[in-house]
């Protein structure tokens, strides 16, 4: 039972310096009425969504336990796990806080919804540190962001009928330190229809489908040094013109993909860990990239895979710029441009990887290296590379060191 364990009492509450109600309101399940008034104390609610209707203002805490409840918030209400209520409070108005028995003061404060989604936010509004569930019939977010600019923080969104969390709409959450995980159906993150937002330090693992998914051509999402792992489809999917830009993830050990952009979607990615993935990146039917400085190491399959780019644009569009990023240790190709793709390749290492660079022939016609400066020189690399300023090493050339300054051969031609 939620707040079960709270050791609170009215005249504890009344003697305090600074009464519930002023600086926080409390959620206790257990609190019993004046029995001369039959009132609750000023401040405190048995259920959330009493809390949360009585308007917002200051924090509302919730005890440990489990809130079966379904709540919409659009006035700003801050909702807040005691244990993180401790920390917010802690320059004033969090003396008085409920102190619970000997091991109850880590528990969880979780909101379960059975029925709908379990947080809908239509306007601003805040979590902290409270562990959200979604169970029941049906298939609902965690989370739903339909307007707004709510904020997550240091929640754990454990499951749901659909994907953890939803944003549509124009909603524009901030999603920081959150565990996100477990979805039943869909994905971790799902952005569509217009959806904005930022996720920064979460760790997005275990879902049924991709970890982060992006949809729509007004949906864009920042994703910054996220951990995105083992989820059942790609780590990050963009597509039907969807944005997305990456800074400092670490995505691997997802089935598909570390990171695919297809139907004209736009990718932007510097400074990630893509690895032990199927694909590292894969950019396909008409969807552009931008990838600077990037890891991508020990992928199944190809380390950086590009075809079919737009034909309607110009002639010399270029799909994909690959530059100062690190290509190794993949166990197909390091680098497939085929299908008719379009790429500029610029100072790039390309490594030991377990097949050669491959190139299809309509693909040729686009490609463009970026160029060594007078004097400079590949060393480790073929004298004279086909390659421009890009450092291409094959695998054969490793263990074969006396081919190493060979004529080199134009990359490998592959259907399509």
């Amino acid at each position: 039972r939620a707040g079960g364990g709270s050791r609170w009492s009215r005249g504890e509450r009344e003697s305090s310096k600074m009464p519930v109600g002023e600086q926080y309101k409390l959620v206790n399940p257990a609190a019993l009425p004046d029995p001369e008034t039959n009132e609750l104390p000023n401040g405190v609610f048995k259920t959330v969504k009493d809390a949360v209707k009585s308007g917002p203002g200051v924090p509302i805490v919730l005890l440990p336990g489990v809130y079966e409840e379904v709540l919409l918030i659009e006035g700003g209400e801050q909702l807040v796990g005691l244990k993180a209520a401790r920390e917010l409070l802690a320059e004033g108005g969090g003396e008085d806080l409920p102190e619970l028995k000997e091991g109850e003061e880590d528990g969880e404060s979780v909101l379960l919804g059975t029925s709908f989604h379990t947080v809908s936010f239509l306007g601003d509004g805040s979590l902290h540190g409270i562990t959200i569930r979604q169970r029941g019939p049906g298939k609902w977010f965690g989370v739903h962001c339909a307007s707004g600019s709510p904020e997550l923080k240091e929640c754990v969104l454990d499951g749901a009928t659909s994907s953890c969390i939803g944003v549509c709409g124009g909603a524009s959450p901030t999603v920081t330190g959150c565990r996100i995980a477990r979805s039943f159906t869909g994905c971790g993150v799902c952005v569509f229809e217009g959806g904005q937002g930022t996720f920064e330090g979460n760790t997005v693992v275990d879902n049924c489908r991709s970890g982060v998914e992006v949809s729509g051509e007004e949906s864009n999402v920042t994703l910054t040094d996220n951990q995105i792992h083992r989820n059942h489809g790609d780590g990050v999917l963009l597509f039907e013109g969807a944005t997305c830009t990456m800074n400092g993830n670490k995505v691997f050990h997802n089935w598909h993909c570390g990171v695919e952009a297809r139907d004209q979607a736009t990718l932007t990615a510097e400074g990630n860990e893509l690895r032990a993935n199927n694909f590292g990146v894969l950019v396909a039917r008409q969807a552009s990239a931008q990838l600077t400085g990037n890891a991508v190491h020990g992928n199944f399959i190809t380390g950086v895979d590009v075809s079919k780019r737009n034909k309607e644009g110009e002639e010399e569009e270029c799909q994909a710029t690959l530059a100062g990023n690190t290509i190794k240790f993949n166990l197909e190709s390091g680098v497939k441009l085929w299908f008719d793709s379009a790429a500029k390749l610029d100072g790039n290492t390309i490594y030991a990887n377990l097949e050669e660079f491959k190139l299809t022939p309509r693909s040729r016609r686009h490609v463009q290296y970026g160029q060594l400066e007078d004097g400079e020189d590949m060393e480790g690399a073929p004298q004279g590379s086909v390659y421009g300023n890009n450092k291409v090493t094959e695998l054969h050339h490793i263990l074969h060191p006396s081919t190493l300054h060979d004529e080199p051969e134009e990359p490998a031609p592959v259907g399509g």
